[in-house]
């Protein structure tokens, strides 16, 4: 593209569309790289690529979706070009402000995802915390949607495994 056509796009329009997901996008980001602090480094690379690649979004397709592909691409690149860290999430994060939720399971399912591969911890996040479903996820990270699945119920199998019984829960 042209650079005088790039420079025609109105950054407003992108802070406008945005703004809805900023949150859900930052949670998300946040998540994968298990709470490292590293992930305002992260979100906002996400979000100066979506604005300088914005004349490239298809208006016709998700705008949430095409904001998350980004997102996990630059997740991507952290993992790709930092050593990672094996560090678990800092446990007073993880208590929800939910009085049903129990903290000690919600601290055992992200101590869980935290031991995931980079990716399948990805596709956990995205499925469970940001709410996308299988085709989205296979738009956002680049994997076949059986592949979506099959991650997702080895994820369940494992939890099912390894807490199900002791929750009272088939």
């Amino acid at each position: 593209m042209e650079r005088s056509a790039e420079l025609s796009i109105d950054p407003s329009v992108f802070w406008e569309l945005a703004g809805p997901y900023k949150q859900k996008l930052y949670n998300f980001i946040h998540k994968s790289l298990s709470f490292s602090e590293e992930a305002d480094d992260v979100f906002q690379e996400t979000l100066l690529r979506g604005l300088k690649y914005f004349h490239s979004y298809n208006k016709e397709k998700s705008f949430n979706t095409w904001l998350f592909a980004i997102a996990h691409n630059e997740v991507k690149r952290h993992f790709k070009d930092a050593q990672r860290r094996n560090s678990l999430p800092l446990e007073e994060r993880l208590i929800a402000a939910d009085e049903r939720v129990r903290p000690d399971l919600v601290r055992e399912v992200y101590r869980f995802a935290g031991g995931l591969k980079p990716k399948h911890k990805e596709v956990f996040f995205l499925f469970y915390d940001s709410g996308f479903g299988i085709s989205e996820i296979s738009r956002i990270t680049g994997l076949r949607e059986g592949n979506v699945k099959f991650i997702l119920n080895r994820a369940r199998q494992a939890l099912k495994d390894r807490y199900g019984e002791e929750n009272g829960k088939p």
